[in-house]
């Protein structure tokens, strides 16, 4: 059954392209920071790029809040707030941010919407009749920031500078008690084996840098408590037929990526094509989420692409040492496209990235700034173009001593699209940055060596316009995943309507150039970045 099952799935993905992308439900116990953007924006770059590819098909990206937990508890009772009080503030902080960034999911979930907790009741009731719970007293260390529990060994203890003694997580350093309670039990071990083997097997985790933590973390497993003692956690959904109990948050919260899905009723695809996640979560996406989805026969994810953590001046951000990022707020500095840019461009999966501001700075003058946007308002100047049109490209009016420099250009412009696309594809949005920065850096010497202010024929000076023009298409086509306010402005500035802005259009055209009238904006999207701002 399971053989047909995954068989009707292959059908139906090849019958259909498609894309489901899902990043984590981010915790509401406190405002969003960097790291919650990040996580945002390589989703949002991966569901426009997939619009990009395939404007015609189906594709839905999916955000929101987990909403439960002793750790909701707490900040919400250190506000003075009721818990859904404080999940209704903090969830606005995050779909403001969401905002004012341009992330355009499809659905936003929270977890303490109806929908979403009928989905958690059927899937625990389904778990039950197919004997994967059981009923049995455990004990381990626990720790309330994490919502999760540790072995001895994952434990040590620490002395304070009062000399008082205490226990930590050895991988979040954060505090944990130990716990002795009767909960229902999942039978992970039933699933290590053949999890295991699709870990190995396949290369559904990438950067595939991640894998061996992945199966690290899996044979570390045992059976795994999958509820809380009432008395302990208030804040939570209570287990079907026992009040006394409540859904353990990461067993909540992973099924919300069947939620938005429409589980338990028909679910529009048979599974997410990726999931976008921190490497400290991998262990509950790749051992439970695994383990859940094999025990009911769903499918698997198709991927789990995996970033790291962002650093505050190489620190890890805390909000004891005040060093947490704002987005909103470094953002008035930045613009927030710039701020997408720079996380996406300095971004590199596989290693934990530093934020610095003025690293931030440099290279949003350095790229958007100086290479594209003055590319863009130098070749456009009514000086040069005083019709204000689209030129059409003219080989024979290329001027000879940039010729040389103008094949090539053109060469790379015929290449650039799928050279960009192997590392989008991959998710690897810096690696085709680069790839259309370099071939931006080579139209500004084209331009500076074909030095069209000094020429006196005008259909030398358009050709050379044609090809800068051409370049800036192209490459705010390839960049609208990454910088989607920047992108429009050069294309709306050069006259491309959106049903030009596609893939299929994102190629050097020669003489079937676009004509027409040049767009109305002539002041630069985004002006140089002071550093003492």
């Amino acid at each position: 059954m399971t053989i047909c099952r995954s068989i009707r799935s292959i059908i139906w993905q090849r019958r259909f392209r498609h894309s489901f992308i899902t990043t984590p439900i981010f915790y509401a116990n406190s405002a969003p920071h960097i790291g919650h953007l990040y996580s945002a924006v390589i989703a949002d770059a991966a569901h426009r790029w997939e619009i990009l590819k395939a404007p015609n098909e189906l594709h839905q990206f999916t955000t929101g809040t987990d909403e439960h937990g002793s750790k909701i508890e707490r900040a919400a009772t250190s506000a003075s707030l009721t818990p859904i009080e404080h999940c209704d503030k903090v969830t606005a902080q995050f779909r403001a941010l969401f905002e004012a960034f341009d992330i355009s999911y499809t659905d936003y979930i929270r977890t303490t919407e109806e929908r979403h907790k009928r989905a958690v009741r059927e899937f625990w009731t389904r778990l039950s009749k197919a004997g994967h719970l059981y009923k049995g007293k455990y004990s381990g260390w626990y720790s309330v920031i994490d919502e999760c529990f540790y072995k001895d060994s994952e434990v040590e203890k620490i002395r304070s500078l009062d000399g008082k003694e205490s226990s930590v997580a050895k991988e979040t350093r954060n505090p944990v008690e130990w716990v002795d309670e009767e909960n229902y039990m999942f039978r992970l071990s039933d699933f290590k084996e053949k999890t295991k083997k699709i870990l190995e097997s396949t290369e559904v985790i990438t950067p595939t840098h991640f894998k061996p933590l992945a199966i690290r973390e899996l044979d570390a497993c045992g059976d795994l408590s999958v509820s809380r003692d009432s008395t302990r956690l208030k804040w939570g959904i209570p287990v079907p037929d026992d009040p006394s109990q409540r859904v353990y948050v990461w067993l909540d919260a992973l099924i919300n990526y069947l939620t938005v899905n429409g589980f338990p009723d028909k679910m529009q695809f048979p599974a997410p094509t990726c999931q976008i996640i921190g490497k400290d979560i991998l262990r509950f996406h790749t051992a439970y989420w695994f383990a859940f989805l094999q025990a009911l026969n769903l499918p698997l994810p198709e991927r789990l692409f995996v970033h790291g953590h962002w650093l505050v001046n190489n620190v890890k951000m805390s909000k004891s040492l005040g060093n947490v990022v704002d987005p909103m707020e470094i953002a008035g500095l930045l613009s927030n496209d710039g701020l997408r840019y720079f996380l996406l461009k300095q971004g590199v999966p596989t290693d934990d990235c530093n934020f610095m501001k003025l690293k931030a700075i440099e290279l949003i003058n350095s790229d958007l700034v100086n290479t594209i946007g003055n590319l863009l308002q130098r070749s456009t100047i009514p000086k040069l173009n005083p019709a204000q049109v689209y030129p059409i490209f003219d080989a024979k009016k290329v001027p000879s001593n940039c010729a040389q420099l103008a094949k090539e250009l053109i060469n790379d412009l015929g290449t650039l699209s799928n050279r960009v696309r192997t590392h989008y594809d991959e998710l690897y949005f810096y690696r085709g940055i680069e790839i259309l920065l370099n071939i931006v850096r080579k139209t500004n010497a084209f331009f500076q060596e074909a030095q069209p202010w000094k020429l006196s024929d005008q259909e030398e000076i358009l050709t050379v316009l044609a090809v800068s023009y051409e370049t800036l298409r192209i490459t705010a086509i390839l960049l609208s995943p990454i910088v989607p306010k920047f992108s429009a402005h050069t294309l709306s500035r050069l006259s491309i309507k959106p049903n030009e802005a596609n893939l299929q259009e994102a190629h050097f055209r020669g003489i079937g150039c676009f004509g027409g009238k040049l767009g109305s904006e002539k002041e630069p999207f985004l002006n140089r970045i002071k550093p003492n701002n």
